[in-house]
């Protein structure tokens, strides 16, 4: 039977949280759909990186300076990457992340980042492939999920990450 895992903010806080999710996906083989939230506080004086996307957001809107919070928030990924020793270019997405900033003030799109950012470095720490969720979550007019559209969706993500 197959399985879906979630894994909150504080699961993913850092390279020893990653760790810990990984031993929890190998220990039952059908866990084969993980989702995860942004990484979370790590300790008392961290801070979540959906609150930090948020003033990030804040900072723009008031056309203030968010580099020292942005970078906070690469430092943390970095160093997540750098512990666990993966290879994800997050010098890239970094700086699309801030050309999108730049150009769409659109609130869902920077306090996404965090997830779409643990995503992919999870994917990599487990072996597995990242499917964007912007990618294949589909809903009605009247908000709920359009389920048929969902799978139809996902079905060509694998297909496409198995042809790579």
């Amino acid at each position: 039977m197959s399985k879906a895992v979630k894994f909150g903010g504080s699961s993913v806080a850092n390279s020893e949280q990653f760790k810990k999710v990984k031993q929890i996906i190998l220990a039952d083989p059908d866990r084969e759909y993980v989702v995860t939230s942004a990484c979370g506080k790590s300790g008392q004086e961290d801070h979540k990186v959906t609150d930090l996307l948020y003033l990030c957001a804040a900072h723009i809107t008031y056309d203030v300076s968010y580099e020292s919070i942005f970078q906070s928030i690469v430092e943390k990924y970095m160093e997540i990457k750098r512990s666990l020793g993966l290879k994800i270019d997050l010098g890239r997405e970094f700086a699309k992340i801030r050309q999108n900033l730049a150009q769409n003030l659109n609130l869902d799109y920077p306090v996404s980042r965090g997830e779409y950012l643990t995503g992919l470095c999870l994917a990599e720490y487990l072996d597995a492939d990242f499917i964007d969720a912007s990618r294949v979550i589909r809903f009605h007019y009247d908000g709920s999920i359009d389920l048929d559209k969902c799978q139809e969706l996902l079905k060509v993500q694998v297909e496409d990450q198995q042809a790579m």
